[in-house]
């Protein structure tokens, strides 16, 4: 089936919301100690508030990957610090397919169109963070062309992850 990516905005918040809550609980709950915390965290990056806030951010995009049907969504920061370092580039911050349509070669073209749309900003530097433990998602950049950097940690109330910082040249 063919891949159509487009850049999302405001009226695509309802969309976005949906896809964020179903695609991250499927794919990480798993990874969250309290159900409560994750509930938190997925309100804090796709409530309707939240999104209507990052949509009109002119320094992100959201985009959303659609077959016959949505079937994923990336989001990009086109310029971010990687923590506690002197580094900088595009921040990859989101980039998820629904269960169904992963193994499809469907991450690889939106990893692709959003390379292309670096270039064409004439960034020169991409980057992103993989949850420790995800060896499916760290194997795909490794084969993409990203390094491992560092790590960092992401905090809550009740737990504590590992997140491995990788990048590359664009």
């Amino acid at each position: 089936m063919v891949l159509k990516i487009r850049e999302a905005h405001s009226a695509d918040s309802v969309l976005l919301h949906k896809l964020g809550f179903e695609i991250y609980s499927t794919h990480f709950r798993h990874q969250w100690v309290s159900q409560s915390e994750m509930n938190d965290y997925l309100e804090s990056e796709y409530s309707p508030l939240s999104l209507a806030a990052s949509l009109s951010d002119p320094g992100v995009c959201w985009y959303l990957a659609e077959t016959d049907q949505p079937v994923g969504f990336a989001k990009v920061t086109w310029a971010d610090k990687i923590p506690d370092t002197e580094m900088s580039g595009v921040l990859l911050n989101k980039l998820y397919l629904a269960s169904g349509a992963t193994g499809q070669n469907y991450g690889k073209q939106i990893f692709e169109q959003i390379l292309s749309l670096a270039r064409q900003r004439g960034e020169g530097f991409l980057w992103l963070e993989v949850l420790e433990g995800n060896d499916r998602a760290r194997k795909f950049y490794e084969n993409l062309g990203l390094n491992y950097i560092k790590d960092t940690i992401l905090q809550t109330a009740s737990q504590q992850s590992l997140l491995h910082v990788m990048g590359m040249n664009i």
